[in-house]
């Protein structure tokens, strides 16, 4: 729903797949499983093609659908609907599709507490109100987490404040594998106000044209990378934390303020608004920007085709780590592998449903949930100080040990302390092994790539942390 940026797809003459797996295989600086890829940009139209039949209108100008570009590409491939409000677009054509299907049967306002399973198939969930009740089962022969990412773990983060890797925690419990978990993608340019409330300032703004300035006025991206401002995201973050860190500033500046202003306004309407809201107009002004969490990158692994380790458990979008991302995700290839690779997963489902056998004893019986409480701030502070942008031995040996503190004392206060101190610890050791420097993940006391780490760190529950060459 908040997702500003389109979706990539190859859909101009002048552009191929091909090119797309090129631009996504680059910035994923190696990491990537090219099969993953090749079916990303492969059915990439197609899903384009889909989202239309299900009504999604893409904004289009005289010469048919408005292609932008963004960060890593070498063409215009980026489609937007609705302006900067692609993820609203989508989210409101499909869920009304959801709601007009009757074998659809929604369960709103509930939390998925535990995925029920027996050490090897998962039989469905553990459900509690999510205003306190009864818990009860919600049994299935096939089960898709589709729950989304962690970066709502930081302090500062462009997602919504549930986007705390509850999905990941749960299939960590049930025994699902989990992979690249070090590499937390920060986005670039996120609005700095006082109250520090955050707006993300689309990557297509940079990609019509705009530029970033330090606060001494120096346009500092083109002696950083050849594609200056629309080089990929970890690239530009990392140079943003770097001039932020020699200025003493807390933010840099972007300006759009020498393009048209009429395409600014048409372009980025809910941008334009929300920087008026805020004092700012970025057709004059320059906007004071700053790196925010916002993409998980790794999450429970899966094959081709949305399975897990776990039978009967499949995984698909943000959750998911299906291999397409590498190190480091290209721009507006989120929203395209949740299209492509939830199709894939359905069609796993079809084929794995098989009927429920009988459920383990141990789910006849379940205690009700604890009560939430409501302060998170010292772990987003932690996980921001510690385990942001740049890392560092020190820092994240420290972090570990705050985490374990937390354990100790929040563990059995409440699903949600839970849930998120796991998933930080995931982040935080898998961080702490990675010894380089590569995509989304750096370390100021290794800045460089080793080629020695060509691999995924894969986690388990009650088994040793372990690499996959590439």
């Amino acid at each position: 729903m908040w997702a500003q940026g389109g979706i990539a797809a190859a859909v101009s003459p002048e552009d191929s797949p091909r090119l797309h797996l090129e631009d996504t295989l680059r910035a994923g600086r190696e990491l990537c499983n090219r099969a993953a890829v090749e079916i990303l940009t492969d059915h990439a139209p197609e899903a384009v093609k889909w989202l239309e039949e299900m009504g999604v209108l893409f904004d289009r100008g005289e010469e048919g659908i408005h292609l932008g570009r963004e960060g890593g590409h070498s063409r215009r491939r980026i489609l937007h609907s609705g302006g900067s409000a692609s993820g609203k677009s989508f989210i409101d054509a499909l869920t009304q599709r959801v709601r007009e299907t009757s074998p659809i049967q929604l369960v709103e306002h509930t939390i998925a507490a535990e995925l029920v399973v027996d050490g090897e198939r998962c039989y469905g969930i553990r459900s509690d109100a999510a205003g306190g009740g009864s818990p009860r089962l919600i049994l299935a022969p096939v089960t898709i987490l589709a729950t989304g990412g962690a970066a709502s773990l930081f302090e500062r983060t462009s997602n919504p404040p549930t986007a705390t890797g509850d999905g990941i925690a749960l299939a960590y419990r049930a025994g699902a594998e989990i992979a690249d978990m070090e590499f937390m993608q920060f986005h670039p340019t996120a609005l700095v106000s006082k109250n520090g409330w955050t707006f993300l300032i689309s990557e297509a703004v940079r990609g019509e044209g705009a530029y970033l300035f330090n606060t001494a006025g120096k346009r500092f991206m083109p002696a950083v990378h050849e594609m200056a401002e629309l080089a990929p995201r970890d690239v530009v973050a990392s140079a943003i934390h770097q001039e932020m860190r020699q200025t003493g500033s807390e933010y840099v500046l972007l300006s759009a303020k020498h393009l048209p202003a009429a395409l600014l306004k048409e372009r980025f309407p809910n941008i334009y608004a929300a920087c008026l809201e805020r004092g700012f107009d970025m057709t004059r002004d320059l906007l004071p920007v700053a790196p925010a969490a916002h993409y998980t990158i790794g999450g429970v692994r899966t094959d081709l085709d949305g399975r897990t380790s776990v039978k009967g458990l499949l995984a698909c979008g943000e959750v998911a780590c299906t291999g397409v991302h590498g190190a480091n995700r290209l721009a507006s290839n989120s929203l395209l592998e949740c299209l492509v690779f939830a199709r894939r997963a359905v069609e796993a489902a079809r084929q794995d449903a098989t009927p429920l056998p009988a459920i383990p004893t141990q789910w006849e019986s379940l205690p009700p949930l604890e009560s939430e409480p409501s302060d998170f701030s010292p772990l987003a502070h932690l996980m921001t100080k510690a385990v942001g942008i740049v890392r560092s031995q020190s820092e994240l040996a420290c972090a570990q040990r705050q985490i374990e503190e937390f354990w100790g004392v929040y563990k059995n206060e409440s699903l949600q302390w839970r849930n998120r101190l796991q998933v930080a610890r995931l982040i935080t050791q898998a961080a702490l092994l990675r010894t380089e420097s590569r995509g989304a993940h750096r370390r100021e006391d290794f800045p460089h790539e080793d080629p020695n780490w060509k691999k995924h760190i894969v986690f388990q529950k009650d088994r040793e942390p372990r690499t996959i060459e590439v």
